[in-house]
């Protein structure tokens, strides 16, 4: 049995990592000591309950949930964005915006399906992040994901971390407006605008989009942005592996790569750094 939750918390903390910026910051927030904590991903020991409380009330969960099977974690784990959504829809004031929402999905359903979403990177300076973004249709109201893959820095091909966003689209002042929150760390929401594109098929959609940088000063910032339509309605792993930072920019369409230089602005920056 000991063996078996050994291997089960081993098995889990490895899922909850792929939410994290670097192990090293994990614990540095959680302050459980680095080499200790390697010893629980190698599933050499079982933490301690005093561990086990500073994991969850780090992830957002119980101490007791850290010991389910691989698979029940699993499906915990991805139904926290579930979960999150539901108690906002209970919202009076949320349920006045949905109405928004649903009133102008009708003119957004053009615009369903798989995009790359490029714009200048908050993390890694003057290289442009593209990610997957899917926009789709859920009880008459437009939403969308949005993942992203950073690599390790120096070792290129390694993924260091992933983000992924959930968030509403709804229309206002012939302009797209995109509302997201990011589901793992709980810790970020960001706002894109987009100028509809009248022509069919869609290919490319442009605006602005404005966040806070995933860095230890966590500063307000803005940047250009461009979605380009990358299918209709699946997102292939080999999709997903796409999600990268492009050092090379000859690897962004040049339309695009003309959009986001267009004023050689890059990144406006808010706050102090």
């Amino acid at each position: 049995m000991a063996e078996e939750i050994k291997n089960n918390i081993q098995s889990n903390l490895r899922l909850l990592l792929s939410s994290c910026n670097s192990i090293a910051d994990m614990c540095r927030k959680t302050e459980i000591n680095r080499q200790q904590f390697n010893k629980y991903l190698a599933g050499h020991h079982i933490p301690s309950r005093s561990t086990l409380n500073k994991l969850s009330r780090y992830f957002n969960l119980s101490a007791e949930d850290l010991y389910l099977s691989p698979s029940k974690f699993k499906a915990l784990f991805e139904s926290n964005d579930a979960d999150a959504r539901n108690a906002l829809m209970g919202s009076v004031n949320f349920n006045q915006f949905i109405s928004l929402a649903k009133l102008t999905s009708g003119n957004l359903r053009d615009y369903l399906g798989v995009y790359h979403r490029y714009h200048y990177s908050s993390i890694y300076k003057g290289k442009v992040l593209r990610s997957v973004t899917i926009i789709y249709e859920r009880e008459s109201v437009i939403e969308y994901s949005t993942i992203e893959r950073f690599p390790l820095l120096g070792q290129p091909g390694k993924t260091g971390y992933v983000f992924r966003y959930n968030g509403f689209c709804f229309m206002m002042g012939d302009r797209i407006f995109m509302i997201d929150s990011e589901q793992k760390q709980n810790n970020e929401m960001t706002f894109t605008i987009l100028t509809p594109q009248h022509r069919r098929p869609v290919r490319y959609l442009h605006g602005i989009i404005t966040g806070i940088a995933s860095t230890s000063f966590r500063q307000p910032f803005s940047s250009r942005v461009s979605f380009q339509y990358a299918g209709e309605s699946k997102v292939t792993r080999s999709l997903i592996k796409s999600a990268t930072i492009l050092s090379d920019l000859n690897l962004v369409p040049q339309e695009i790569l003309n959009y986001l230089d267009n004023d050689e602005a890059g990144i406006l920056w808010g706050g102090s750094g």
